[in-house]
This record gives C-alpha cells, sequence and structure tokens, in this order.
C-alpha cells in the first residue's frame, strides 16, 4: 500500500467533465487534499500519454513528495478505488448493498449520461452559451465564440453516433423527468441513493448533475424549477448546502440558558429504515434503478456479444481491447417512450462497460453472493436480462482487465464459442 501522508495529489480534468465532478467531489468529502489541474494539449502530451494509455480525463497525479516522482492513474472508478485502498476509506457494507452500489455506478457512468448529453446538445437557447463557454475564456466575446464553435462541431458531431437522435431525443427526455421524479420521492426520506450514507453511487450521479444538468443554462432552470429536492441533493454532495444533511448543519436544543445537545444532521432520514445496517435497499431505489436497468440491458447485452466477436476475429489469447469498436460492430438498442412503446436506434460499441462488468464479477457478485442478490434482482424484473449477461460473459472463457497499457482480455481458457 502507498503512503497516502508521502503523497501529493493533482486532479488533472475539467469542469465540464462530468467524471472529474465526480472525482473531485469525493477527495473533497473524504478530507483528501488535492490540487486542480486543467488539462490542455502540452500536458497531455508530456504527462499523461507518456504514463497513461488514452487521452482522456480525469486523471489522478500520485506524486511522491521527497522522490517528486510521480505516477498517473486513470479513469474515475480506478482513482476512486485507489484512494479507498491507499487511505483505508471505508467501503459499503451489505452483500446487497454493496452490489447495488457497483450497479448503479455502472448504469451511471454507461447510460444515464446520455440523458444528460441528449439535453445538453438538445436545447437551441445553449448555443451561444456553449459556443463561448467551450471556446478560450481569455479572448473577447467573438473570438471566444468562433473558437468555441469550432470545437463544438468536433465535439457534438458523434452525438448521432451515441443513438442521441431526433427520434430518441424525445424519449431520453421523458425518462430523464421520470428518474428525477423517483429519485424527488426517495430523498424525501434519506438523504442518498441508498440510504443516509454517501456511496460511490451518489459521486456518479453528482458528476452528471454538476456538469451538465446544473451547469448549463437551459437544464439548470428545468430541474432546479421542477425538482428542487435533486437540487438540493446535489448541492449536498458537492458541499455547498446548508439544508438538511449539509456535514455542517447540526440541530440544538436548549434548556433555560444552558446548550442541551448539538448534533450532526448528516446521516439522518424523515422516518425511513436504517438500511445501512440490515443490507436493506430503499423501495425507491429499487424502483429508479428498474427504470434505468430495462432500457440499460439492451445496450449490455448486445456490447457483451459485440466485444466477444471482436475477440473471436483477432484470433489471439490476449488481446488490448479499444474504448470503442468500429462502426461494424454498431448496436441496436431499446429506449422506451412515456407511454411505454419502444424505440429502436443504433449506436457505437462503447467497451467499457465489459470492464465495469468484469470488475462487479470479481467482487460483489461471487458465487457465494448471488443469492442474496438475486433476490433484488428479482425485484427490478431484470434478473434474467443480468442472468444472461453474466453467462455470456464467463461462459466465454475471457477476462478483461485495465493496465497500464490499456483494456487488455486474456482467454482464461479455451472455448468452443470463440
Amino acid at each position: 500500500m502507498a503512503d497516502a501522508n508521502n503523497s501529493q495529489y493533482f486532479v488533472i480534468g475539467a469542469d465540464q467533465s462530468m467524471f472529474t465532478q465526480k472525482v473531485r467531489a469525493y477527495l473533497r468529502n473524504n478530507s483528501i487534499p488535492f490540487q486542480d489541474v486543467a488539462s490542455d494539449v502540452k500536458l497531455f502530451r508530456g504527462v499523461i500519454l507518456p504514463n497513461a494509455p488514452y487521452a482522456l480525463i480525469p486523471n489522478l497525479m500520485v506524486v511522491d513528495k521527497e522522490s517528486k516522482k510521480f505516477r498517473v492513474i486513470q479513469d474515475s472508478k480506478s482513482i476512486i478505488q485507489y484512494i479507498q485502498q491507499t487511505h483505508g476509506m471505508a467501503t459499503v457494507k451489505g452483500t446487497k448493498r454493496a452490489f447495488v452500489d457497483m450497479l448503479l455506478e455502472m448504469v451511471l457512468d454507461d447510460f444515464f449520461f446520455l440523458h444528460v448529453v441528449n439535453w445538453r446538445w438538445g436545447h437551441p437557447s445553449q448555443q451561444k452559451y456553449l459556443e463561448y463557454t467551450f471556446g478560450d475564456g481569455s479572448l473577447q466575446y467573438e473570438p471566444s465564440r468562433k473558437l468555441g464553435t469550432k470545437l463544438l462541431a468536433l465535439i457534438k458531431g458523434p452525438t448521432a453516433s451515441l443513438g442521441l437522435t431526433e427520434k430518441t431525443s424525445t424519449a431520453f427526455r421523458d425518462q430523464l423527468s421520470a428518474f428525477l421524479e423517483l429519485l424527488t420521492v426517495h430523498l424525501d426520506t434519506y438523504q442518498f441513493l441508498l440510504g443516509n450514507e454517501p456511496t460511490v453511487a451518489d459521486y456518479s450521479l453528482y458528476g452528471h448533475l454538476a456538469a451538465g444538468l446544473l451547469r448549463d443554462p437551459a437544464p439548470y432552470e428545468w430541474l432546479a424549477s421542477n425538482y428542487p429536492v435533486v437540487q438540493a441533493y446535489a448541492q449536498r454532495i458537492g458541499g455547498t448546502s446548508i439544508r438538511w444533511g449539509s456535514k455542517d448543519m447540526v440541530t440544538i436544543r436548549v434548556e433555560g440558558d444552558k446548550l442541551v445537545s448539538c448534533e450532526k444532521t448528516m446521516g439522518r432520514n424523515h422516518g425511513g429504515r436504517d438500511v445501512e445496517k440490515t443490507d436493506e435497499i430503499p423501495e425507491m431505489t429499487t424502483k429508479f434503478t428498474a427504470l434505468l436497468l430495462k432500457d440499460y440491458f439492451t445496450v449490455l447485452l448486445p456490447t457483451v456479444r459485440a466485444t466477444l466477436e471482436f475477440l473471436r476475429k483477432d484470433g489471439k489469447d490476449e488481446v488490448m481491447v479499444p474504448r470503442g469498436l468500429k462502426s461494424e460492430y454498431a448496436i441496436e438498442f431499446t429506449i422506451h417512450q412515456k407511454d411505454g412503446a419502444p424505440l429502436k436506434e443504433r449506436k457505437v460499441v462503447s467497451t467499457h462497460c465489459v470492464w465495469m462488468l468484469q470488475r462487479i464479477l470479481d467482487s460483489v457478485y461471487r458465487a457465494e453472493q448471488r443469492s442474496e442478490v438475486d433476490k433484488w434482482l428479482s425485484e427490478t424484473g431484470c434478473l434474467k436480462e443480468w442472468k444472461e449477461a453474466v453467462a455470456m460473459w464467463e461462459e466465454s472463457g475471457w477476462r478483461i482487465d485495465m493496465t497500464g497499457k490499456g483494456t487488455l482480455a486474456k482467454r482464461k481458457i479455451d472455448s468452443a464459442k470463440l
């Protein structure tokens, strides 16, 4: 284990990155000192690319205070796991709760971000704002806008390849509304997604809210006006709220001229069960997870199939798997409309979720854990799809890991399927 006291941390990222916001909030709320570094081309060429596999953010630069030698840790999940292990941070207790936390993180990072991107790029009133903020703030208004327009053309161009089209836009917007309505009901009782203690899934959701929906003017007005409880929740995680459950908020009781008690409100609920002690999943958590899972499995299952097809065609026992597969592997997925009618659309394959699936299988869905977890999955109505995805991957004879050179797949056994 690294010496936490001898390390200095730099988070290389950007305010508009959902995953950068996720990491920052986790570090802040766990009192881990760090310094922000804005990413730029020079930094990528000189620091990140020579020491990490992908030109992505966020990156955690860990510097030894004495020798000044450093290493770069990439991907929000790997960064948080490193901090947990290095600093001995508490992790979620309970078989079901640990599983749901990792599953929610996976769904939020791999699927919910589409709902946020759909809002960001799909509202015409945001155009000038986006042009300016994606420009160079050191320039005057018009030159900054012109530069931002060029960058936006590069960023917005691929959104259709993610399945975000005019055909699916309204369905994604309606599903986001349904999710926030269920979350509002949940947050009337509990302070966080799994109860009254923040977990990694909360930081995932916060990243999406802070970098997308609560940063841009159009979605900010919409969310703050219609879902103020959700906005307060984001402020609570971000450390800017003085509402119920803030770290620094207390309730006091006095008798005469004497203070009788002073108690922090973090960890309280409004009449809910003490789920942390009983390995229970709150009812509304199950409901909003089920809402997302129904469509997410139409992404995950074909993604696993496409990844296995890619590995089969490569023909080797060890294969570096790209983050995104070529268009020939594009998959069809489903997003349900408000009335329940399914919409079909196509999207490119991001293999990152296969690695996230492997993480879950390695840590919170081992053989001895599956019976308890499956009971909860049956409540979501998605047990069959989950078992199909797990069986497809496990029976393939492959495993996938994140390495210093990138995502590496290894064939564990000879498989007739490959």
